[in-house]
């Protein structure tokens, strides 16, 4: 069983990071995934939110600096969907200091018209994206970003591939006291 959840985003995880907690506590396994953004590093971040301890089975993770990077991170797969070069496409995402900008002005260099339109914010708009960001990025990791050889540009994304990998199928199981 899985669910996902969003709604709204970075305020809306932060205010139930308890909840979710309890849910990795008795009821299931919980992956929760949250931009770094300005916070000074993830560890910090982690802490503030969640003083008592996360649950063994609440896999909280945090993309250095948005998980935009991530997807800045496979190159070749990023600059095939966008229609632009190769060299255009940050080598170090993780370093960008806002990479949500920086995929929007890529986004804004892509020959692909509905691209443009469906990512990029209409003018006028006080929204930072355009209604199809979601997705069309959606659309990109399911058919075209492969996350090995974006994990290998990007050392924040690597982190998380191995926390899932290390995490077992003992974890996935309630403990005792709960079952």
């Amino acid at each position: 069983m899985h669910q996902r959840l969003r709604r709204g985003g970075f305020g809306y995880l932060k205010q139930r990071i308890t909840a979710f907690n309890q849910m990795a506590q008795r009821v299931m396994p919980v992956l929760l995934l949250t931009d770094l953004d300005r916070s000074g590093c993830p560890a910090e971040l982690i802490n503030a939110w969640l003083p008592v301890g996360a649950s063994p089975r609440l896999l909280f993770r945090v993309a250095v600096r948005e998980t935009e990077s991530w997807l800045l991170a496979d190159r070749p797969a990023f600059a095939d969907f966008l229609g632009i070069s190769i060299g255009t496409v940050p080598d170090r995402p993780d370093e960008l200091t806002d990479p949500k900008a920086a995929l929007l002005d890529l986004v804004r260099k892509s020959k692909r018209r509905e691209l443009r339109q469906e990512i990029l914010p209409r003018p006028g708009v006080s929204f930072p994206v355009g209604l199809g960001y979601n997705d069309q990025w959606c659309r990109f990791v399911r058919d075209h970003w492969e996350i090995g050889r974006a994990a290998k540009a990007s050392p924040s994304l690597a982190r998380a591939v191995e926390r899932l990998a290390q995490f077992s199928e003992k974890d996935r199981v309630l403990p005792p006291r709960y079952s």
